[in-house]
């Protein structure tokens, strides 16, 4: 794993060997309870059709299989969901500026005096009838320089992860309609990132924790990997100036439990650092499948200041079992591919029970 923080690096990144992969990550907790994590793949990792195109050695770069999800959560359940993988016409990113487009969904990154913008154009419309529309924008502190995360070690595999802003003002509008309509005012915080990947994810790690908590005057990034049969555990307090930054001192995983897919993770992360200690909890599960999971959930921090409370998003995968074929229908329902939709994504009732 290399880290960064280059916004100059936010661009398309070519990717000539089969399995490698490219995504751009947002996500924002408003104050009223909302949520949302929309995500931008040039080569979408957990494609069944990318998979056979690997295993065949016909047509097997990532550019030809651009994909995009949306989640929108509203008290941590869901009442939005997308996952469409496209036609490589569909999908443009640009090597040379901070834009990315899939179908007629679209960001765009500009670097001003008073820091990043990001702005999101989401429209997304379900064979179900359900439609989404609406503008965000992401608003952060320039990197300049001084997000250095001391501790992260380069794995054997080969995976960058810029981590442009780790906290971010988040405001605009969302119209959802379908079985019930949502007008949201979205203000809240926000986060974004940018992963690449040169091989199949796979081949680069075994499980993968993740996750970033925010908390008035600082932000918890951490990740949890295990490639080579040997976890490497990380964490930093990023202050919102970033003029200090905090290397946690140890992490550990909790409270296991296993998923209805058999997927077996950790709900608590208890970590500790400069005379502090801290707990990462994660209450809710927002999205569960039979290689991935997502939580919302509370961290607190205890040191000689007393305790903070922050809150926010962590994720667990195990690669491996993407390429289990037993799973794949259960994957066909929930990601759209080009062509013909899968039956169930035609139905309002039964594609939301995939949520």
């Amino acid at each position: 794993m290399q880290i960064i923080s280059d916004f100059t690096k936010d661009t398309q990144t070519d990717k000539p060997v089969p399995g490698s992969y490219e995504w751009w990550y947002f996500d924002a907790k408003s104050v009223d309870g909302y949520s949302l994590v929309v995500i931008f793949y040039e080569g979408n990792p957990f494609s069944r059709r990318y998979i056979q195109a690997i295993e065949t050695g016909v047509n097997n770069l990532a550019v030809i299989f651009p994909a995009i999800s949306i989640s929108i959560y509203k008290n941590g359940k869901p009442i939005f969901y997308s996952f469409e993988e496209v036609l490589p016409e569909q999908a443009l990113f640009s090597n040379n500026a901070v834009s990315g487009t899939v179908r007629k969904n679209y960001f765009e990154g500009n670097e001003q005096e008073s820091g990043l913008i990001y702005s999101l154009k989401l429209n997304q419309s379900l064979s179900n009838g359900d439609k989404l529309k609406g503008e965000l924008q992401f608003s952060g502190k320039h990197p300049e320089g001084k997000l250095q995360l001391n501790g992260a070690e380069r794995s054997n595999g080969d995976h960058t992860w810029n981590l442009i802003m780790p906290k971010c003002n988040v405001e605009g509008e969302l119209l959802i309609e379908g079985h019930r309509t949502f007008e949201i005012d979205f203000k809240g915080v926000g986060y974004h990132d940018h992963n690449t990947g040169f091989e199949p994810m796979k081949e680069s790690f075994d499980e993968w924790y993740w996750g970033r908590y925010h908390f008035d005057d600082l932000t918890l990034v951490y990740y949890l990997m295990k490639f080579g049969g040997k976890w490497h555990r990380h964490g930093w307090l990023i202050e919102n100036d970033r003029a200090n930054i905090i290397t946690l001192d140890s992490l550990s995983e909790q409270d296991f439990s296993y998923s209805r897919f058999g997927l077996y993770s950790a709900r608590k992360v208890e970590f500790t650092g400069q005379k502090l200690d801290g707990l990462i909890q994660k209450e809710m599960v927002t999205d569960s499948g039979p290689f991935y999971q997502r939580f919302e959930g509370t961290a607190f921090i205890k040191s000689k200041k007393g305790i903070l409370k922050g809150e926010g998003i962590s994720e667990y995968i195990r690669p491996d079992r993407i390429y289990a074929k037993l799973f794949w229908p259960l994957v066909n329902m929930r990601i759209k591919y080009p062509g013909k939709p899968h039956w169930v994504q035609k139905s309002s009732r039964f594609y939301r029970w995939t949520w």
